[in-house]
This record gives C-alpha cells, sequence and structure tokens, in this order.
C-alpha cells in the first residue's frame, strides 16, 4: 500500500511539473501583454477575455467587452459603440458564428438589454444612449479589439484591475 501512495506521488508531481509550470510559465508571459484593460467611465471594461486561449491560433486571446461584475457581453461586438451612458451593438456569442447573435444596449440601471427579448425597453433605451462617445466618433462602424486599441493608444481608462481568466479554451 505504501508503495503505490508513493508511485502515485511521484507520477502526480510528475505530471504538474510537466504540464502545470509550462501553463503558469506561459499565462505569466502572456500576463505581460494580454493583462491591460480599458475600464470606461459607465462602468463596462474592454480586455482580454484569458490570458491563454488553447482554441485559438497561437494561444492568442480575443478581446471582449464586459459588465462591471466582470461577465462577458460576447465574444465579438461589431459595430460597437460606447457613450457615458451605455454600450451597445451587434454581439457575437462564439468569435467564429458567421452573423451576429443579438442586438444589445447595455446601461448601468438596465445590464444588457437584448432587442430580440424586451423590444420595447430597447426601443426606449435607444432613445437616450448619451452624447459622449469615446474611441470612435458616433458614424464610425468599429470592432472591439479596434475600439481596445484606439483607447490603449490615446493612454485613456487604462487599467491592470482586469476580470481576465487565466485560461479558457
Amino acid at each position: 500500500m505504501h508503495k503505490i501512495l508513493v508511485a502515485l506521488l511521484t507520477i502526480s508531481l510528475g505530471l504538474l511539473s510537466l504540464v502545470g509550470i509550462p501553463v503558469f510559465t506561459l499565462a505569466g508571459l502572456y500576463s505581460l501583454k494580454f493583462g491591460d484593460c480599458v475600464r470606461l467611465p459607465n462602468g463596462t471594461e474592454i480586455g482580454y477575455e484569458a490570458y491563454i486561449d488553447f482554441s485559438r491560433p497561437y494561444f492568442k486571446p480575443v478581446i471582449v467587452i464586459r459588465e462591471p461584475d466582470g461577465r462577458a457581453i460576447g465574444q465579438e461586438v461589431f459595430p460597437i459603440h460606447i457613450t457615458e451612458k451605455a454600450v451597445f451593438g451587434s454581439a457575437w456569442i462564439k468569435y467564429e458564428n458567421a452573423s451576429p447573435d443579438f442586438q444589445f444596449i447595455w446601461t448601468q440601471e438596465t445590464g444588457v438589454v437584448k432587442e430580440i427579448e424586451k423590444p420595447d425597453l430597447y426601443h426606449t433605451l435607444s432613445q437616450d444612449l448619451g452624447e459622449t462617445y469615446f474611441g470612435a466618433s458616433k458614424d464610425m462602424n468599429v470592432n472591439t479589439l479596434w475600439i481596445f486599441n484606439q483607447l490603449k493608444k490615446q493612454g485613456r481608462f487604462i487599467s491592470d484591475q482586469c476580470y481576465t481568466k487565466l485560461f479558457t479554451w
């Protein structure tokens, strides 16, 4: 019995060193590049979904927009518009989908309101989205990655306190 426990412990430590150490090392290196986010005045955050994404080429994660509690609204939002009151656009739940899954408006008071689920509230919110647009003007159609890079380049709202997961797949 004692020899079996020693053998299991040896195997466990071997697997940990073969798998765990490289994963945490990779996460540490990737956190230097993928650890930043942009916290917007309306309460939302734009940042990388995780430090490492095992489902994507070169393990490079996607940029997502998150609610203040850290939940991602979608893997891709295009077009995305951000004001002092709201975030709105078309969201893809999975990055690979051919067409958007839903139109949404997010406000601090209501959270995510999907047009297909609550059309009346969506229409009401769309009447007063705010005047100050962040990252891109009202008439520009940009995606999450573009607006993240633009806000980061401007040096506005950058934060290192992000809801970035260690890894995803």
